[in-house]
């Protein structure tokens, strides 16, 4: 699991060797990759930028990061927490610059993996997530809970202890702590380290667009960084699996333009101090957080074909329940 430690100790750089040396086996097997960057003049080589990209699959990144290294600035991509699992994995992804992002979901999952030792069932998972939410009461996830997750949320278990605080604030209080990491080591890499991040707002792969979270509303309203949408398009047929090399094909990343504070999102710009990812800042902010990631996530779809962009369900969508963070 990811720990406060290891995001503390994150230092992204711009171009580092660390990020340097795994592109260079990418950059070999992607010489049978036809890569293709539609507009990349949109994209400023004298400060740093938040890029917002569709997840087709698990490496749509790589010819991106991989074209981009040498000529534009070092990109840290918003990483989910389920590829931290493997210990070797995990350095690796420190190593090249990542940034672990731990979810609320991500977190129930791996508490609860803990202490039972098994991954929570998917009806298991929604009663949790549902009583962290607040979309029900105590008095209803009891009511609905079996043994195993009464025990779960009622027993003491490392800083949990539900006589002080009840299993909701036990993970609104960890994921605080957690995001509020995340925010400190993001800033450090856009506005001292002068690295760009790459952020997928969907928080999961899908091949059809879906909507997406408001974190990457929270950060560039944060920063008044400029947010510059990117359409990959065909990246799924170059990974189709687990491999990460690519198979032959072409890959488009069509650029859109950059959207500031000044411009697209000044109708969502926060004239006073807020802390992104806690409870007053999403409630005070949260349709405005929303609204301003639903236009980044329409900007997306504008540069997809049509096989990429959002339908009317959530086809495609990698996951379910507890699975998505596993």
């Amino acid at each position: 699991m990811i720990t406060e430690k290891q995001l503390r100790r994150l230092r992204p750089r711009h171009q580092p060797l660390s990020q340097h040396i795994p592109l260079i086996p990418a950059k070999i097997n992607l010489r049978k990759v036809n890569i293709v960057f539609e507009n990349i003049e949109r994209i400023p080589r004298d400060k740093p930028v938040i890029f917002a990209m569709n997840h087709t699959d698990r490496y749509n990144y790589i010819p991106f990061m991989a074209h981009l290294w040498y000529d534009y600035r070092t990109i840290a991509p918003w990483v989910k927490g389920k590829y931290y699992q493997n210990a070797l994995i995990g350095k690796f992804l420190d190593v090249t610059g990542c940034i672990p992002v731990p979810s609320r979901g991500y977190i129930i999952t791996k508490d609860f993996q803990q202490v039972t030792r098994r991954r929570p069932e998917k009806a298991d998972y929604r009663l949790l997530r549902d009583w962290v939410d607040g979309k029900i009461t105590a008095e209803s996830f009891f009511a609905a809970a079996d043994d195993t997750l009464t025990r779960y949320v009622s027993t003491p278990h490392g800083d949990f202890n539900p006589d002080r605080q009840p299993y909701p604030a036990f993970i609104q209080t960890r994921y605080r702590r957690f995001m509020r990491l995340v925010t400190a080591v993001s800033l450090t890499a856009l506005e001292k380290e002068r690295v760009s991040l790459l952020i997928f707002p969907e928080g999961t792969r899908s091949v059809r667009l879906t909507p997406g979270h408001p974190g990457i509303a929270q950060m560039a309203l944060k920063t008044g960084v400029p947010v510059i949408p990117v359409g990959c398009n065909g990246s799924d047929k170059l990974y189709p699996g687990l491999s990460p090399f690519a198979k032959r094909g072409t890959v488009i990343y069509r650029i859109g333009e950059p959207m500031t504070i000044d411009s697209d999102l000044a109708p969502f710009a926060i004239h006073e101090p807020f802390e992104p990812f806690t409870p007053a800042a999403e409630a005070k902010f949260g349709e405005t957080f929303q609204a301003a990631t639903d236009l980044i996530m329409a900007r997306i779809n504008n540069l997809l074909d049509p096989e990429y962009q959002f339908a009317g369900d959530t086809h495609g969508v990698s996951g379910d329940g507890a699975a998505r963070f596993v």
